[in-house]
C-alpha cells in the first residue's frame, strides 16, 4: 500500500503546482484586464451603454424599433378598413337613391340572375 500512495504522491504535488500557477497568471490577468478598463474607461462606458441601450433594455432601440413596424403596419390595416367603410357607405347611399341600384348590385356581386338568362362569367 505504500507503492500506492507514493505514486499518487507527485500527482497531489504537480497538481497543487498547477492550480498556484493558473492562480497566478489568473490573478494576472484580471490585473491587466483592470488597467486595460481603468485607462479606456471612457469607451468601456460607451460600449456598456450601446450594449444595454441598444439591445438589453426593455425599452431600448431594437425594441423601438419593432414597435414602431407593429404601429407602420395596423396604421396600413387601419387605412384598410377606412376604404372599405367608405366603400360600403358610398354603395348603401346608392342603394337608397336608385331603384334599380339593387339588381345591378346583386348580378355584379352575387351572380344572380334571372330565371330565363344565361350568365357567362370570364374573368
Amino acid at each position: 500500500m505504500a507503492g500506492e500512495w507514493s505514486a499518487l504522491l507527485p500527482l497531489k504535488a504537480s497538481s497543487d503546482l498547477f492550480r498556484q500557477v493558473s492562480m497566478k497568471s489568473i490573478s494576472h490577468l484580471f490585473l491587466k484586464m483592470w488597467h486595460w478598463t481603468g485607462r479606456h474607461a471612457y469607451m468601456v462606458a460607451t460600449i456598456l451603454f450601446v450594449v444595454f441601450g441598444g439591445f438589453l433594455d426593455p425599452n431600448s432601440y431594437y425594441h423601438r424599433f419593432l414597435l414602431m413596424e407593429e404601429i407602420r403596419h395596423l396604421e396600413d390595416e387601419v387605412q384598410h378598413w377606412k376604404d372599405l367603410y367608405q366603400e360600403d357607405t358610398r354603395l348603401l347611399q346608392e342603394l337608397n337613391e336608385k331603384p334599380n341600384a339593387m339588381e345591378r348590385l346583386a348580378r355584379e356581386r352575387y351572380f344572380m340572375k334571372r330565371p330565363n338568362e344565361d350568365i357567362f362569367i370570364i374573368k
